[in-house]
């Protein structure tokens, strides 16, 4: 018997204590209110993170029966009156804040009478469970990391944690993932114990070691929160921030050309080449090449073998100058490293992006031209004569032709002396010359010369006509068209047809080669005859 009633004080004791605590539990629960005085008539209903709460019924004792479902299952039918609330595990609740029969209300003599028709509705506050929330944001100085930097060696990271939620978080365990890199100081577990709604921590500061990777690394640092709140359900929430870790290894080449240049003014050009990195790089390639339009001042090779230690720099591997060919804007290569690292992988390494690189001056052309190329003896001919400045630097030009010994010269201008603007200023002279002689004539090329504001000076000299003088031209593909020579298609079929002419009639020198072909043939008859007579 006493057993027996031990049994049952034990029972007691364990009963009161769940519902203490459960009390207990239930009047920590910080309930955070989603609908205020919702209005439900009949069949109505409200939905609240993802509960529908429907008032079922009413009766006259100002009572409504609500019903809490999710997901198509009704979870709970509560009767409410005003004052009263109905909780589902701890998750939902509803309170009634009025329930109103809402009896037809009719007026007769002055008086009021309630019919048996009413529209009963209830006025409805909803609350859902809160929960602890942490907002964590991991911070670090830098985004980018430079293994091969001193300054870099350490990575500082600071995380700050709150509890954003809408209620106080219990047992609250931070666990931070290093990605693999080292802890030089802190820990990677931290335990917080209760944390409250709204209130922030502490900053938790760790210091990693920073590693050194052959090939740039991105790497995820993240901190994570365990949690349970007053029923002890369980959250987790997580923050991080991705670093990038720069390769190990490190070849700078740097190309370094004057910026400023002048024609006829050698362009130096220096190539320097650093190891920055934490390993030696043996048998290091370095090839170069020149920029178009330039040509080397004197010969150099500009390919070399080479090696260098951690931190070692190699000072003029190539030093050159380069002598500009023509004025204007070019592109000078990149100097290009090949080598192979440590652990057996290829690489390649340029120089600092390709610059372009100005050269200042004049490009003087000179272009001679005539407007016809066959004619008779005693014809005209008129020649053009045009210098033309297309470089980026004006420039004095002076111009002067020669009448060639089988003309003469009948009007017009053969020389000038004029500055030249740049970017395309053109001037040009025009004479008339009367030919004297026939044949093959060549005009005399045409001979400028320059001088701009730096000194820069020079001579260029024209192209060369040629005019056929009371002879044929040339067979079709026995010669080319000498250039400058311009003319219309109807000036050369008005050739043509001159050609025909003479050809038809006695074309000087050409009476001459019958002659010579009929004495070649007479010859060989008379030779023959007298073969067979013998």
């Amino acid at each position: 018997m006493a057993k027996k009633l031990a049994l049952i004080a034990l029972f007691a004791v364990f009963f009161f204590l769940a519902v203490s605590m459960t009390t207990l539990a239930a009047e920590d629960i910080e309930w955070v209110g989603k609908r205020d005085g919702a209005t439900l008539h009949w069949g109505e209903t409200a939905t609240v993170d993802g509960y529908v709460i429907k008032a079922e019924d009413f009766n006259e004792n100002k009572q409504v029966f609500v019903s809490i479902s999710k997901d198509g299952e009704k979870l709970k039918i509560a009767p409410l009156s005003a004052g009263l609330e109905a909780v589902y595990d701890d998750k939902i609740k509803v309170y009634a804040r009025e329930v109103n029969p809402n009896y037809e209300i009719i007026k007769r003599d002055g008086k009021e009478f309630r019919t048996g028709n009413w529209n009963p509705y209830a006025k409805l506050d909803i609350f859902i469970r809160g929960e602890p929330n942490f907002d964590i944001d991991v911070e670090t100085k830098k985004d980018t990391y430079d293994s091969k930097s001193t300054g870099d060696s350490a990575i500082y990271v600071s995380i700050k944690i709150k509890n954003d939620g809408k209620a106080k978080a219990k047992d609250t365990v931070l666990t931070i993932d290093t990605a693999g890199m080292e802890v030089l100081k802190g820990k990677t577990t931290y335990k917080f114990g209760e944390v409250l709604k709204g209130e922030t921590l502490e900053p938790v500061n760790i210091t990693l070691k920073t590693p050194t990777p052959w090939v740039d690394t991105d790497l995820n640092i993240t901190a994570k929160t365990t949690c349970v709140d007053v029923r002890g359900d369980k959250y987790e929430n997580v923050g991080s921030k991705i670093i990038k870790v720069e390769k190990k290894w490190g070849l700078v080449i740097s190309k370094i050309v004057t910026k400023k240049n002048y024609m006829g003014k050698p362009v130096h050009v220096s190539v320097n080449v650093r190891n920055e990195g934490l390993c030696d790089l043996n048998n290091i390639v370095l090839k170069d090449s020149i920029a178009p339009e330039t040509h080397l001042q004197n010969p150099v090779t500009l390919e070399k073998t080479f090696s260098l230690k951690s931190g070692e720099t190699s000072e003029k591997v190539f030093e050159y100058n380069l002598i500009p060919d023509k004025p204007g804007e070019f592109t000078f290569p990149q100097a290009i490293a090949t080598f192979t690292l440590p652990n057996g992988q290829n690489r390649e390494a340029a120089s600092n992006n390709s610059e372009k690189v100005k050269i200042y001056g004049p490009e003087i052309t000179v272009t001679k031209n005539i407007d016809r190329q066959q004619l008779n003896l005693g014809d005209e001919l008129t020649v053009t004569v045009t210098a033309k400045n297309t470089g980026n630097v004006d420039a004095s030009v002076t111009l002067t032709d020669t009448i060639p010994p089988e003309a003469k010269f009948i009007s017009g201008e053969t020389r000038f002396k004029h500055v030249l603007e740049s970017d395309g200023d053109s001037r040009k002279i025009t004479y008339i010359l009367q030919m004297n002689k026939e044949g093959e004539i060549h005009l005399p090329a045409c001979k400028a010369t320059f001088l701009d504001l730096n000194d820069y000076s020079g001579e260029v000299v024209s192209n060369a006509p040629v005019v056929y003088v009371g002879v044929s031209l040339p067979l079709e593909g026995s010669s080319t068209q000498p250039e400058g020579v311009t003319g219309s298609s109807q000036e050369k079929d008005d050739s043509l047809s001159s050609l025909t002419e003479q050809d038809n009639g006695e074309a000087p020198g050409f009476s001459v080669i019958l002659a010579a072909a009929g004495l070649l043939a007479v010859t060989g008859l008379l030779g023959k005859s007298d073969s067979e007579g013998n």
